[in-house]
């Protein structure tokens, strides 16, 4: 038999036949052959995709302010004709050419556990389809399965697929956040060459 299922933009779509009984546990719900779809790794509406868009940059800043944090420490060293050691145990040792590097981790570190607050919610939603756990520890048991799911919507909710859907449901807003990953790829390329070709003049000059 046919029907009718939603896409990742939530249009409606005919589908094929439903699954034989054998195969039920590899089924998705309605008993429809189980495939990824985007628009279920965001919230209904477009705060959650927004928020998601604006995350996404922030947490793809890390790459331009790593490398921007070793090309001044690098050209720093070059020009003091020594190396600069980064000591992450031990932050007072950290020297001003390579805050920017310490700056970079903190701002992943914290925008990747902010993503995990905001698909939490995703973990929630989607318990009820799931038989309740009865086994004993469960009530640990059941707040770490709830971590890992919202672990796997965080980790869904980074991919091209669910952007894009986030940027279709913001319209114009969404067009505009979308035209600036290839800003960001070309600026942390550039940012990584340069931060390269640093390190390795600073690396010679301290040999000399």
């Amino acid at each position: 038999m046919t029907d009718e299922h939603p896409n990742e933009h939530g249009e409606a779509i005919e589908t094929g036949d439903e699954v034989p009984e054998a195969d039920v546990e590899l089924v998705g719900p309605g008993r429809f052959p189980l495939r990824i779809q985007p628009a279920a790794a965001i919230q209904p509406g477009e705060a959650d995709a927004r928020r998601l868009l604006h995350l996404w940059f922030v947490r793809k800043s890390f790459y331009w302010i790593l490398f921007l944090g070793m090309t001044i420490g690098g050209i720093a060293s070059a020009a003091r004709h020594q190396t600069e050691e980064i000591d992450l145990g031990d932050p007072t040792k950290l020297t001003g050419s390579f805050v920017l590097v310490l700056v970079a981790l903190v701002l992943r570190f914290v925008a990747n556990w902010i993503a995990l607050g905001l698909a939490y919610p995703l973990a929630l939603a989607h318990e009820p389809s799931l038989s309740p756990r009865e086994n004993f520890g469960a009530g640990i048991g059941i707040f770490f399965d709830r971590l890992h799911v919202a672990r796997s919507f965080r980790s869904l909710r980074w991919t091209h697929h669910v952007r894009q859907v986030a940027q279709h449901r913001l319209g114009d807003e969404g067009r505009r956040l979308g035209r600036l990953d290839p800003i960001f790829d070309v600026v942390n390329i550039t940012m990584g060459v340069a931060a390269f070709v640093a390190l390795v003049v600073a690396t010679s000059l301290a040999g000399d």
